[in-house]
């Protein structure tokens, strides 16, 4: 009886370290794209947003000295 006891506690031990490991990396991975899509989003925004500052100050600038 301790024999069946002492294997189920073994698989039950393998199986869970595998069940995390496999947890962890497919976390690993999905933050991983997640960080990359956040970073992507926030230069495209940071580009768009220095456009439109670069033109409104161009604008402003070519009016103030054209007069």
């Amino acid at each position: 009886m301790s024999t069946i006891k002492r294997a189920l506690a073994r698989q039950a031990v393998k199986t869970t370290a595998r069940h995390s490991a496999r947890g962890a990396a497919s976390k690993l991975k999905r933050d991983r794209v997640r960080a990359v899509t956040l970073l992507s989003l926030g230069g495209a925004l940071g580009v768009l947003a220095g456009f439109m500052a670069g033109r409104s100050t161009a604008g402003t600038a070519s009016v103030s000295t054209g007069s």
